[in-house]
Order: structure tokens, then sequence, then C-alpha cells
């Protein structure tokens, strides 16, 4: 009988001793399996696509304008609300609060919507220093760039990220603005032609299904009748 329970025990220790290392290996396996899928995580996520702390309705409420309806971010560059109206002259002379001001305020092309293919802003620069679109000039330098790369747009519901893919100072071909009609060239070819007129290489990827924001404002670099800075991104990322 003795004997019995000798072997009964070292039956148990033995089926305990295969238990505990069957749960070693799948305790292994399934830390494995985590940790790949955190790392397949970490791959395909773009640490840059933020979402803004931004209230619209608090900077309609605060300046007394139904008329704004966005916000514009570049982290060390500028981050201020912005307007839209019925036409694109209004806010060239008037300020957030709709007061009669030269220096104007950053507004968005009344043809354009945050969800549209291309949406275009505009503000002016020039020789006061805080004048809303002023440090835009800046990007004529690679390493403002490389410093400045991405821009955040609030709506009241979205925050947009934009890669910027391009900038240059455009002196008598305006057709960036267009909406609809590219000289005959298909949105992707339109893209391009955007994107090599660049001052220096960016690493912003285009193609034919990309949606981006232009910003424009007078050139201080080179001075003259419709100089135009223009700073573009390429839509990364919403949220």
């Amino acid at each position: 009988m003795k004997i019995v329970r000798n072997i009964l025990k070292v039956f148990i220790i033995i089926l305990l001793l295969i238990l505990v290392i069957s749960l070693s290996i799948e305790t292994k396996h399934d830390n494995k399996i985590i940790k790949y899928t955190i790392k397949d995580e970490v791959k395909v996520y773009d640490t840059n696509i933020l979402k803004l702390s931004v209230n619209i309705n608090d900077f309609q409420n605060k300046y007394n304008n139904k008329e704004i309806n966005g916000y514009i971010e570049i982290p060390g560059v500028l981050k201020t609300p912005f307007a839209k109206t019925n036409n694109n002259n209004y806010y060239l002379e008037h300020d957030l609060y709709k007061n009669k001001n030269h220096k104007g305020t950053i507004f968005m092309d009344n043809r354009t919507n945050f969800n549209d293919r291309k949406v275009i802003l505009y503000g002016h620069s020039g020789n006061f220093k805080d004048l809303p679109f002023l440090k835009l000039n800046n990007y004529i330098k690679e390493d403002y760039y490389k410093k400045h790369k991405y821009i955040y747009i609030a709506s009241k519901e979205v925050t947009y990220t934009y890669e910027i893919f391009s900038s240059y100072i455009e002196t008598e071909d305006y057709y960036y603005i267009n909406i609809k009609d590219f000289n005959g060239l298909s949105w992707e070819e339109h893209l391009k032609q955007l994107k090599d007129k660049s001052l220096y290489k960016t690493n912003a990827n285009i193609d034919k299904d990309s949606k981006i924001i232009i910003l424009q404002t007078c050139s201080t670099n080179n001075v003259g009748h419709n100089r135009f800075q223009l700073v573009m991104g390429v839509l990364i990322g919403s949220i």
C-alpha cells in the first residue's frame, strides 16, 4: 500500500511538472505574440497625428463671431483661430472681432471646406511683426521646414494633420488656386507640379487620392506685386 502511495505521489509530481512547463511555454508564446502585435502597431501609427484641444464654439463666443470656423496650429510657428465668410475680401481688412483692421486675419477660401481635396487659407504678411502669416516666409529655408513639418487644422469635430510637401514663392503662375480645373492636368499631375516647384526636397508622399492644404501669404523675400509665399501640406491623418 505504501508503494502505491509513493507511486501516486511521483505521478502527481510529474503531472505538476508537465503543467508548469506547459504554462511556461504558453506564456512565452503569448508574450511573443503580444510583442509582435505592439511592434506592428508602432510601425503603422504616426505619432505626428494629433488631436488639438480647442473648442471652436469658445472662440466664436470670445470674439462674438459665428464665422470663426477653424483653428490652425504649426508648432513653434503659429496658432490661431481663423474665419470663413461668403467672399475672399472681407477678412483681408477685418480682424476676428469683425473690426476694420488693415492687418486682417487668417481665413479660409470661401470655395473650400474642411473635407475637400484642396483647402486654401490666406493671411497677411509684411513689415509688421504681428501679421498672421508672417512666419511662413521662413519656409524658404530647408532647415526651418525640417523643424516645422506639420500643420494642424481643427474644425468643430475633427483635427486634420498635414505634412508639408512643398514650399516656394510664386510670381506669375497662379493655377495653384484653382479648385476644379488644373490647366488640363489630372489631380495627381497637378499635385506633382506643385511638389516639383518646391525650393527643396521634402519626404511627404502624394498620389491621386491625396488631399492638400495651401497656405498663401505675401512674400517678404521677393518683394513686388503678387509675389506669394506658398506652404503646402498633404493630409496624413485626422482624428
